[in-house]
Protein backbone atom coordinates (compact mmCIF):
# COMPACT_ATOMS: atom_id res chain seq x y z
CA UNK A 1 0.00 0.00 0.00
CA UNK A 2 1.27 3.31 -1.08
CA UNK A 3 0.76 6.97 0.74
CA UNK A 4 0.32 9.11 -1.48
CA UNK A 5 3.25 12.09 -0.93
CA UNK A 6 0.98 14.83 -0.40
CA UNK A 7 -0.28 12.82 2.68
CA UNK A 8 3.28 11.64 3.77
CA UNK A 9 4.03 15.81 3.85
CA UNK A 10 0.74 16.78 5.62
CA UNK A 11 1.79 13.94 8.71
CA UNK A 12 5.05 14.96 8.65
CA UNK A 13 4.27 18.44 9.04
CA UNK A 14 1.55 17.81 11.97
CA UNK A 15 4.18 15.68 13.47
CA UNK A 16 6.46 18.74 13.77
CA UNK A 17 3.75 21.17 15.08
CA UNK A 18 3.15 18.30 18.43
CA UNK A 19 6.46 18.08 19.07
CA UNK A 20 6.76 22.14 18.95
CA UNK A 21 3.52 22.14 20.74
CA UNK A 22 4.90 19.78 23.40
CA UNK A 23 8.26 21.10 23.92
CA UNK A 24 6.79 24.51 24.17
CA UNK A 25 4.52 23.04 27.11
CA UNK A 26 6.77 21.14 28.79
CA UNK A 27 9.48 23.72 29.01
CA UNK A 28 6.86 26.34 30.20
CA UNK A 29 5.82 23.91 33.07
CA UNK A 30 2.24 23.12 31.56
CA UNK A 31 2.49 19.90 30.79
CA UNK A 32 2.50 18.01 34.06
CA UNK A 33 5.25 18.47 36.91
CA UNK A 34 8.28 19.68 34.55
CA UNK A 35 10.64 20.70 37.22
CA UNK A 36 11.52 18.89 40.28
CA UNK A 37 9.99 16.43 42.63
CA UNK A 38 6.37 17.00 44.21
CA UNK A 39 7.98 15.62 47.46
CA UNK A 40 11.38 18.22 46.67
CA UNK A 41 11.48 20.97 49.36
CA UNK A 42 11.46 24.33 48.24
CA UNK A 43 14.04 27.23 50.46
CA UNK A 44 11.87 29.97 51.44
CA UNK A 45 13.66 33.29 51.35
CA UNK A 46 10.78 34.64 52.81
CA UNK A 47 10.76 36.02 57.04
CA UNK A 48 8.34 37.62 59.05
CA UNK A 49 8.40 41.26 59.44
CA UNK A 50 9.88 41.73 63.17
CA UNK A 51 12.10 38.69 63.01
CA UNK A 52 15.71 40.47 62.21
CA UNK A 53 17.92 38.42 59.85
CA UNK A 54 20.29 35.58 60.41
CA UNK A 55 23.65 36.32 61.03
CA UNK A 56 25.07 34.50 58.78
CA UNK A 57 23.26 36.83 55.52
CA UNK A 58 24.24 40.09 57.37
CA UNK A 59 27.70 39.36 56.85
CA UNK A 60 27.16 38.10 53.76
CA UNK A 61 28.46 40.94 51.57
CA UNK A 62 26.36 41.62 48.31
CA UNK A 63 29.56 40.93 46.11
CA UNK A 64 28.42 40.00 42.43
CA UNK A 65 28.71 36.82 40.69
CA UNK A 66 27.96 35.91 37.61
CA UNK A 67 24.76 34.05 36.63
CA UNK A 68 24.64 30.59 34.65
CA UNK A 69 21.67 29.47 35.03
CA UNK A 70 20.19 30.98 31.27
CA UNK A 71 22.75 28.88 29.90
CA UNK A 72 21.31 26.31 27.96
CA UNK A 73 18.11 26.52 29.82
CA UNK A 74 15.93 25.17 27.78
CA UNK A 75 17.97 21.66 27.43
CA UNK A 76 18.11 21.76 31.08
CA UNK A 77 14.38 22.01 31.59
CA UNK A 78 13.65 19.26 29.44
CA UNK A 79 16.54 17.40 31.22
CA UNK A 80 14.89 17.50 34.72
CA UNK A 81 11.43 17.41 33.20
CA UNK A 82 9.23 14.09 34.50
CA UNK A 83 8.48 13.36 31.00
CA UNK A 84 9.04 9.75 30.25
CA UNK A 85 12.59 9.40 29.00
CA UNK A 86 11.53 7.94 25.67
CA UNK A 87 9.45 11.36 25.10
CA UNK A 88 13.13 13.44 26.22
CA UNK A 89 14.70 12.55 23.17
CA UNK A 90 12.39 13.99 20.75
CA UNK A 91 11.93 17.21 23.02
CA UNK A 92 15.87 17.40 23.14
CA UNK A 93 15.80 17.49 19.22
CA UNK A 94 14.47 20.95 19.15
CA UNK A 95 15.69 22.10 22.33
CA UNK A 96 19.43 22.06 22.02
CA UNK A 97 19.06 24.07 18.98
CA UNK A 98 17.33 26.35 19.72
CA UNK A 99 19.74 26.70 22.69
CA UNK A 100 22.58 27.29 20.50
CA UNK A 101 20.93 30.41 19.07
CA UNK A 102 19.75 31.47 22.05
CA UNK A 103 23.39 31.39 23.82
CA UNK A 104 24.45 34.82 23.14
CA UNK A 105 21.56 36.70 24.62
CA UNK A 106 21.58 34.21 27.40
CA UNK A 107 25.25 34.87 28.11
CA UNK A 108 24.44 38.88 27.78
CA UNK A 109 21.47 37.84 30.68
CA UNK A 110 23.98 35.93 32.94
CA UNK A 111 26.17 39.78 33.46
CA UNK A 112 23.14 40.88 35.26
CA UNK A 113 24.51 38.66 38.37
CA UNK A 114 22.55 36.60 40.72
Amino acid sequence: MKIPLRMAKHVGGSLFVVLMVGLVLTCTGLLGTAFGEEGEKKESYIRPVDSSPPLAETEKGSGWSYNSDYLFAISRAVRDSSVHPAGKVFLFIPAVPLDIVLSPFAAIAGLFGD
